[in-house]
């Protein structure tokens, strides 16, 4: 079968939200199936894009360079891409079988699905993240039903996010399916617990990027007098995606520097959680946090919000602590509730680890690459 893969990632050149379509189009090209994916044109196309051709996918670059970058990288552009730049001239080139329609966040406008019911061509989209803060203005919301609805299906990372976009087009999707994405860590991983001393630390562990991840709430919090008397370090792990230049002056205004400390990115998430004790993300929407799954894979307990898939795994007061919102309040209102069971904090981990194991994929490529052949199947 040949598949097609198109990614609406605008805004960067790669992102969490492209690691599943990605994975599963290596795991399909390793069984003998062909690839193809219309992806946006970057001047520096990521790595992931390269392996994929490498191992004989093709990409077909929409919204291309300039001419005077075709004259200077013709021969390398040939191996990389292809020649479609529309959507309606790629599918009609590259004919795939099924097109999975991958969402980096709900607003996206998904016009190739258009082409997908012209043409005949089944369809699935894929949900990486919604929230509350973007709502469709009603004169688009039939466009944006038929594409959904006219899809064979519709998949989300959880619940949560399937409701916000029924709530956004004010429908039920018959066809939605909720999905894992891939994790980044050994599912069997053993973490030694950090060395005994006076100090408790939690890992902030994501993209600096307030809006989403809301870093800017844990500073807000820490910034009060119980807590600057309390023996706790938070450390930031984590790509700079606009403000980190914020976080690292909103600590210095404080004065927290003993007790925060932006550490920056760490590929190696196992050194991370043998320097801390849990996990804090105080995020303001999700899809479903990778980094809540490799924590608790890790056995630690986690301290978030209620967002994305959070509610779905973690156990309030069993495998970690909920913010009703994403608050200054009600964060400090779930931090102080784990800091007086900190001495539970151990076998909250290994509970999250037994838990983790029992609601979450032991290998979603496959499990998802199984839904996509379905796909040209009638329901």
């Amino acid at each position: 079968m040949k598949f097609g893969f198109y990614s609406c990632m605008s805004g960067i050149a790669w992102g969490g939200s492209e690691e599943l379509w990605w994975r599963t189009a290596r795991w399909l090209q390793c069984q003998g199936h062909a690839v193809v994916v219309n992806y946006k044109w970057w001047p520096e196309p990521a790595r992931q894009l390269r392996e994929l051709i490498e191992e004989g996918g093709e990409i077909f670059w929409r919204e291309g360079p300039p001419l005077g970058f075709w004259a200077r990288h013709t021969a390398r552009l040939r191996s990389w891409f292809g020649n479609g730049t529309t959507a309606e001239h790629w599918l009609e080139s590259s004919r795939p079988d099924c097109v999975l329609i991958t969402l980096g966040y709900h607003p996206d406008r998904i016009f190739v699905a258009d082409e997908c019911q012209r043409l005949g061509i089944p369809y699935a989209i894929n949900v990486q993240s919604a929230s509350h803060f973007f709502f469709i203005h009603g004169d688009l919301v039939p466009q944006y039903r038929n594409w959904y609805q006219g899809a064979r299906r519709v998949f989300f990372v959880s619940e949560e996010n399937q409701h916000k976009l029924e709530t956004n087009l004010a429908i039920r999707l018959s066809n939605a399916e909720i999905v894992d994405n891939p994790f980044n860590i050994d599912r069997n991983i053993v973490v030694d617990w950090p060395p005994e001393d006076a100090t408790w630390r939690l890992a902030c562990v994501g993209r600096v990027h307030f809006q989403s991840k809301g870093q800017d709430l844990i500073v807000e919090v820490m910034r009060r007098d119980k807590w600057r008397q309390r023996n706790l370090e938070i450390l930031f792990f984590g790509k700079d995606q606009g403000n980190a230049f914020q976080l690292k002056d909103l600590i210095a205004l404080h004065g927290l520097q003993e007790q925060l400390r932006f550490v920056g990115f760490d590929e190696d998430m196992s050194a991370v959680w043998k320097r801390c004790h849990g996990l804090i993300l105080p995020s303001r929407y999700e899809g479903a946090a990778l980094v809540i799954v490799e924590a608790m894979l890790a056995r630690r307990m986690c301290i978030t919000t209620d967002t994305g898939r959070n509610r779905e795994l973690i156990d309030e007061g069993q495998t970690g602590f909920i913010a009703p919102a994403a608050t200054a309040d009600m964060l400090d209102e779930a931090m102080e509730r784990a800091w007086q069971a900190r001495s539970r904090w151990l076998s909250m981990g290994e509970l999250a680890g037994e838990h983790i194991r029992q609601r979450y994929s032991a290998d979603p490529i496959a499990d998802f690459a199984s839904r996509l052949t379905r796909l040209t199947q009638s329901d």
